[in-house]
């Protein structure tokens, strides 16, 4: 049985390299697609994102998209598609900045 799974989160976490991003946290919010082999707990994996970046304080989103996507690969090891986005919606007024990634196993 495929699995196809689709979440949308916010929380708040240390990510960035200006020194104001290192002393507090700010809103992220996480778009998450992913295809699995098999059944696939969307909730598990929430819980797995949202923990993984309240507790690895980043520098880069990009860097953080890494970490997450081999991370949950590891953890979750029937998924061959992962599809994400990291956004910081108060970074810059006016504006929605973020990084995507696509990976295949």
């Amino acid at each position: 049985m495929q699995s196809y799974i689709n979440i949308k989160i916010h929380f708040k976490c240390i990510i960035g390299v200006l020194n104001f991003e290192r002393k507090k946290k700010q809103k992220v919010c996480v778009k998450f697609k992913a295809k699995a082999d098999d059944f696939l707990d969307y909730a598990k994996v929430s819980k797995k994102i949202k923990k993984y970046y309240k507790k690895k304080k980043f520098f880069t989103i990009e860097e953080s998209l890494d970490f997450i996507c081999a991370k949950l690969h590891t953890k979750f090891p029937q998924i061959y598609y992962i599809k994400i986005a990291t956004f910081k919606p108060k970074i810059i007024k006016n504006a929605k900045v973020g990084v995507k990634l696509k990976k295949r196993y």
